[in-house]
């Protein structure tokens, strides 16, 4: 990225609103690195990494004061953040595929008129 972003493209770029910016502003969570004469906010291409974090965090469920705590620590490595998030989405995918295998298994059985046995119907 060769120019600072204003806020309307960020918004526009990560799918956030702009409130949702002004937001994570007003908790020190995501500063932007500049401003116009005017007071509107620009951000840098390290802004829009720690935004990325902060959204990659959110979507794993994790709270803005635990994220946060995350991204301000002084040991904040972003390839391990980064991987640790794969990581986390990685089990969260093998719960789900084992969800959706228990619910076919369900589908399966009530589709034949059959009773599910017991011992399968909460694995």
């Amino acid at each position: 990225m060769d120019s600072m972003k204003t806020v309307g493209e960020v918004s526009a770029l990560a799918g956030v609103t702009v409130r949702t910016l002004h937001h994570y502003d007003e908790r020190g969570l995501l500063s932007p690195s500049g401003r116009t004469d005017s007071g509107y906010r620009l951000y840098s291409e390290h802004d829009l990494e720690r935004l990325q974090a902060v959204l990659g965090w959110r979507a794993l469920g994790f709270s803005l004061d635990e994220i946060a705590e995350l991204l301000d620590d002084a040991g904040h490595d972003r390839l391990a953040a980064l991987r640790a998030q794969r990581e986390l989405v990685n089990t969260e995918l093998a719960r789900l595929a084992g969800l959706a295998r228990a619910l076919d298994r369900a589908i399966t059985t009530v589709e034949h008129g059959d009773e599910q046995p017991e011992e399968t119907m909460f694995n």
